[in-house]
């Protein structure tokens, strides 16, 4: 709970404000983002909303029916130096826009509140290079060496899928990422100094 954030919505003729509190801080002030780019957001899926003094990149995720707010505020701190703040917070997308689009009726809410939710980290790992999987597992010095690699990496935020496909050598892969159902980073996962097993190691480049 400790690493929830606290977001809160006032809702304005053209703009929605928004503000945040955690436990280390609260947001300077309020954000403001005119209900323009809230359409924008619905139709493209990112946006990148500017205020007076800093700006918040709005991305969906909607495989997870979920929105990242990259907040940044900024003020001048003198001498052509500027200091700011962060706070990057995921929240349902659908609890939200339904406030947004009822705040727009007569006698609708004009307040809205909600905790940040935890994103799953993991995007799914899917092989579809079959046969070069079951060449890899069949060897047990390979194998070992794979399930740690996919162990301790691809641990990458927002993307949903990392596909791997067929590659030249026979126990590394080619991959692609999928980021909101479209392709991403694409690279190889390489099995270095085969040569020598006991020493060989898995490494990615993109």
């Amino acid at each position: 709970m400790s690493e929830r954030t606290l977001i809160k919505a006032s809702a304005g003729e053209h703009c929605i404000s928004f503000r945040t509190v955690s436990r280390k801080k609260k947001s300077p002030w309020e954000f403001l983002v005119c209900r323009s780019e809230l359409e924008k957001l619905e139709r493209e899926g990112i946006v990148i909303a500017q205020d007076i003094h800093g700006f918040v990149a709005l991305s969906r995720n909607i495989p997870a029916g979920t929105l990242r707010m990259e907040f940044t505020w900024l003020r001048s701190g003198g001498k052509n130096e500027v200091t700011g703040y962060k706070e990057d917070v995921t929240i349902r997308y659908d609890e939200l826009m339904t406030f947004v689009h009822a705040s727009t009726q007569e006698g609708g809410p004009t307040k809205w509140a909600a905790l940040s939710i935890m994103e799953n980290r993991l995007p799914r790992l899917v092989f579809y290079d079959t046969a070069g999987l079951r060449r890899c597992l069949e060897n047990v010095k390979v194998r070992r060496k794979l399930i740690r690699f996919l162990r301790d990496n691809f641990h990458w935020p927002d993307v949903d899928e990392v596909g791997f496909y067929p590659d030249f050598d026979p126990y590394s892969f080619f991959f692609r990422e999928i980021r909101y159902g479209a392709p991403g980073i694409a690279g190889g996962l390489i099995l270095h100094n085969r040569s020598n097993m006991e020493k060989a190691y898995y490494a990615t480049h993109t």
